[in-house]
């Protein structure tokens, strides 16, 4: 290890303590959910395609994974933006921004974690009106 690779690693170095002023903003972040959006948007509509044409079985199966994959990124970032949204409610708001900060985190994980037994429910009262 040479001196200059140590001293890039030095714990005393102002880097450690100060902020990357390059880091990303929020108009970047917001890019980066909407550009999440429309890959999640174009891999539903792919999957929509491959099931109107013949694709093979592995085709199908990483296309599900990629979806999947998709999701649970923007399951995490969603998830991620509203615990900041709740601790700023915390520290700066008042307690009703608070109140209605939680709720709304609290909704949206109620939603995505019942969203799958509610569309599986549907596709079952669907099957039992339409083809019975």
């Amino acid at each position: 290890m040479t001196y200059q690779n140590f001293y890039m690693r030095d714990v005393r170095t102002p880097e450690t303590y100060y902020e990357n002023k390059n880091a990303p903003s929020g108009a970047s972040l917001e890019r980066l959910r909407t550009k999440l959006e429309d890959l999640v948007s174009a891999l539903h509509a792919l999957k929509e395609r491959s099931t109107e044409t013949k694709t093979t079985p592995a085709y199908k199966e990483i296309l599900d994974k990629e979806i999947d994959k998709a999701e649970i990124k923007r399951y995490k970032q969603v998830s991620k933006k509203n615990a900041s949204q709740v601790i700023e409610a915390l520290i700066y708001g008042t307690p009703e921004d608070a109140v209605d900060a939680i709720t709304h985190a609290l909704e949206y994980k109620i939603f995505c974690r019942t969203e799958p037994y509610l569309v599986k429910a549907g596709e079952e009262i669907e099957n039992q009106v339409f083809k019975a």
